[in-house]
């Protein structure tokens, strides 16, 4: 703590560049922090979404002639292409599957799998969001991987009788 004072009461400008350099790593450190919540907020939004589009696609694709017999299954085909129209319309996103807000892309979603199954109704989307950084200079696009599932299951009123 002397030596801090001793600093700061040079004649010198010694404190001055002293003050400079904290500035400078605060304001580093700031930015390092701020770019870290804007992704991952943007991750929760986007996962968010994707699970309700996932939820729904399995909904849709529910079989109701089965369902009325007490038996639970799903056209797997329909349940993918009801995700890919819910990532279209309601996502917004374009033929390759981007993310453009006001003419600027924001991400990319590159799903590596979907896998469906009919019994138990199940629909799983393996893939990773693919974004830019501030500091992209340094890191590249950023890629941040995701695994939602959704599943359907029967259950019979009351319990496990």
């Amino acid at each position: 703590m002397g030596k801090f004072r001793k600093i700061l009461s040079n004649r010198k400008g010694d404190a001055f560049v002293f003050i400079l350099i904290l500035v400078f790593f605060i304001l580093t450190l700031s930015a390092i922090l701020i770019e870290y919540f804007r992704m991952e907020s943007l991750y929760q939004q986007v996962e968010y979404v994707l699970q309700r589009g996932v939820n729904a696609s399995v909904e849709y694709a529910v079989l109701d002639e089965y369902r009325r017999d007490g038996y639970a299954r799903m056209d797997s085909a329909l349940a993918e292409d009801t995700l890919y129209t819910y990532l279209h319309e309601s996502m917004g996103l374009d033929a390759a599957l981007n993310k453009y807000a006001d003419e600027q892309w924001v991400y990319e979603l590159e799903i590596e799998g979907i896998d469906a199954t009919a019994e138990p109704p199940r629909l799983t989307l393996d893939g990773a969001l693919k974004t830019r950084s501030i500091f992209s200079f340094l890191t590249g696009d950023v890629r941040l991987p995701f695994t939602i599932s959704s599943v359907n299951n029967r259950i019979e009123e009351g319990g496990s009788e």
